[in-house]
């Protein structure tokens, strides 16, 4: 059966056939504790093969070079459908590049499962280009689907498994479950298209799975985290009938367990129930010969990603865990259960007896059928109570609650409950917040607001409520703290108020490694460096940076030069500029705006001088070219290769948001050491008795 869909202004017709298919829970994944993930050797095809599969990946481009021409005659191609159908093929073209750019012939099947992708991709774009049609989702079992990452522009992947009788009912709102895959040091775009698309059938589910690529094997942290949750939106996009945001079940185990911990955690409101299997939810402890203590700006930046010290959010959520008896990462649940016992909130833990890295069967029926019972509840609409806490801005939002915490890295948490038009509010470590009411927008009524024992008059705004699956304007009430007081502000001016303090906030907040979640832009320098020594270092950051991000976050820089650069991408994007003053104009047009004074001969960093010619800075800092946006100096992700390739529980911050490096001689232009580093306060300043 099919769908048609006519788009404004397109000369050509859409049509979509559907169908559905289901992947098994109980798939052994790589991931025990001390297990070495570094990839194994290429088994690198013969030139034949070779050159077949570039003959194969150049017909594809030149297909996807003339479906740009044929969609940018017709609309813009920043239009839904073009996005639509360059991503669904693009996936095909990048996965093929990626394996061939990075030598990942892991396994002797891969060089045909690369020609067989390429050839699906191929077959994709000849139905657009003869029919004007897409007909790729078939009547039954899954189907791979891609869109473009905000966060970089790159194709990703996910696949949807659809139900016997999605073709007949596609309007119908369903459950959909989404899946984080574990570990796996094969794992490659290829991989996982051809294993998804020629996986078995569970023709009894009535459900929607939704398998994430999750850029590959970094537990679905930074970017890895942006992917699930754009993958997710892009299904609800394409499918606004059949998506239910009520019935949004989340789950994976090992690596996918780690990531359910954490994004069931982190965004409790987005789910009607979490289903974490092993796992891990702290670093300390699950990381074998952690310094004890870390650096301070290290230890703190553990509260950005530990699942346990966000277990309380369980309140919102309900909870299903997995361990086995015999894993050891079984721990992982047990560190939940030991936070939410004292605080009184249930969560259902079920052990596989005798059982090792894997679900036990009876287990795994047992949890499938808790997920059910919860999915036909839902998650509810506006729940009466409220019970969140956080630890950096990145995470503020809960059901009908926004938070804005007063300091980072430390616990800040709000509990509410309404009854009719009261709602009694409860804070620690706040300093502003939103409260939406479950009021129609058009005809809100004011109420009464208690909040840490003050009442506080409360009229409602209209509010645009962006922490949910899909935006909606909501009527709301913002309340911000000063002098100790509640007050009842209006959100424009808030906002005015909070960017003007210049107060940390969602996406300005730091560490370095934050900024990378979101759409950043690489600028170089074109001009004469100060210093040779410093530029060389510049340079081999951006290398690396560029490398890593390509293995290991599967995206590719997007790099433009100082010359190239103009207002809309200086106000749209956060700006991670490379160089010094004197190569990077970018830079030198922002030296007074910045918290050091960089001249040609010093570094002056809080009172302290430096050579310059030996030392660099290091760090992220709010942008002066857009109110929501950062830029960092000299810096990608701050851990590497080692980390990548190791646990994922290695992928915390190494620099905070700021660091002084003093760059030794040699061959290695990267060589240097931390002489500085550390957190800015809360409004972005050095705070007290720290370099």
């Amino acid at each position: 059966m099919t769908k048609s869909f006519a788009p404004k202004h397109e000369d050509f017709s859409v049509k979509r056939s559907f169908t559905l298919s289901v992947l098994g829970l109980g798939l052994l994944v790589a991931g025990a504790l001390g297990q070495n993930f570094a990839p194994p050797k290429a088994q690198v095809p013969d030139k034949a093969m070779l050159t077949k599969i570039q003959q194969r990946l150049e017909s594809l481009e030149a297909k996807l070079n003339q479906l740009v021409r044929r969609l940018g005659k017709s609309d813009s191609l920043t239009h839904p459908y073009a996005r639509m159908i360059l991503g669904d093929i693009g996936i095909y073209y990048k996965a093929a590049q990626w394996i061939i750019r990075h030598q990942e012939w892991y396994r002797s099947e891969y060089p045909q499962w690369t020609l067989e992708i390429l050839e699906r991709g191929i077959q994709r774009a000849d139905q657009v280009l003869t029919t004007g049609r897409i007909s790729w989702l078939p009547e039954v079992g899954p189907v791979c689907l891609g869109y473009r990452s905000s966060v970089d522009g790159s194709w990703q992947p996910y696949a949807v498994y659809l139900p016997a009788d999605f073709a007949r009912n596609p309007d119908k709102k369903r459950r959909l479950d989404v899946i984080l895959h574990g570990r796996q040091a094969t794992l490659t775009e290829v991989s996982f298209l051809y294993e998804h698309e020629r996986a078995t059938v569970d023709k009894t589910k009535d459900y929607i799975e939704l398998h994430v690529y999750g850029r590959g094997n970094n537990g679905y942290r930074w970017a890895g985290e942006t992917d699930v949750l754009e993958a997710v939106l892009n299904w609800a996009e394409r499918f606004p009938e059949a998506f239910d945001p009520d019935r949004v079940v989340l789950r994976g185990f090992s690596m996918g367990g780690a990531g359910a911990w954490h994004l069931g955690l982190h965004y409790p409101h987005l789910w009607c129930s979490v289903s974490p299997g092993a796992g891990f939810t702290t670093t300390r402890g699950y990381v074998k010969n952690l310094p004890e203590p870390l650096p301070p700006y290290q230890e703190a930046c553990l509260k950005i990603y530990d699942a346990v010290d966000y277990a309380e959010n369980a309140y919102n959520v309900p909870i299903v865990a997995y361990g086995g008896e015999l894993d050891p990462q079984l721990q992982a649940a047990r560190n939940i259960e030991a936070r939410l016992q004292p605080l009184g909130i249930p969560m259902t833990l079920i052990v596989g007896p005798q059982t090792e890295h894997r679900y036990h069967p009876e287990s795994l029926k047992k949890i499938l059928e808790l997920q059910s019972k919860h999915a036909s509840t839902g998650r509810p609409k506006y729940p009466e109570r409220i019970r969140f806490v956080t630890y950096h801005p990145q995470y503020s939002n809960c059901y009908w609650l926004t938070v804005l915490p007063d300091k980072l890295y430390e616990p800040c948490r709000i509990e509410a409950h309404w009854k009719g038009k009261h709602y009694e509010v409860k804070t620690e470590n706040v300093a502003a917040f939103i409260l939406r009411l479950a009021d129609e927008p058009k005809n809100p009524a004011a109420i009464r607001c208690r909040i840490d024992g003050q009442e506080v008059e409360s009229y409602p705004d209209l509010i645009l409520h962006t922490g949910d699956w899909l935006p909606q304007l909501r009527a709301g009430v913002c309340f911000r703290k000063t002098d100790q007081q509640w007050r009842r502000e209006y959100l424009a001016r808030m906002a005015r108020e909070i960017e003007r303090s210049g107060r940390k906030r969602d996406k300005v907040a730091g560490p370095i490694d934050d900024v990378f979640r979101a759409g950043f832009l690489c600028v170089t320098g074109t001009g004469t460096p100060w210093n040779a020594r410093v530029n060389q270092y510049a340079q081999a950051s951006l290398d690396r940076f560029r490398q890593e991000w390509s293995k290991y976050m599967r995206g590719e820089l997007v790099v433009v030069p100082d010359t190239e650069v103009f207002s809309e991408l200086l106000a749209n994007n956060h700006l991670v500029l490379f160089g010094d003053p004197g190569s990077n104009r970018v830079l030198a047009s922002i030296l007074d705006y910045l918290p050091l004074t960089w001249t040609k001969p010093y570094l002056e960093w809080a009172g302290q001088r430096y050579d310059a010619t030996e030392h660099v800075p290091v760090m992220c800092y709010p942008s002066p070219f857009a109110p929501n946006r950062m830029i960092v100096i000299n810096s990608g992700h701050t851990f590497h290769q080692a980390e990548f390739e190791g646990s994922n529980a290695l992928l915390f911050p190494r620099l905070g948001d700021y660091a002084i490096l003093r760059l030794k001689s040699g061959n290695d232009p990267l060589a240097a050491e931390v002489v500085v580093a550390g957190l800015f306060d809360n409004r972005w300043r050095l705070q007290p008795g720290r370099p």
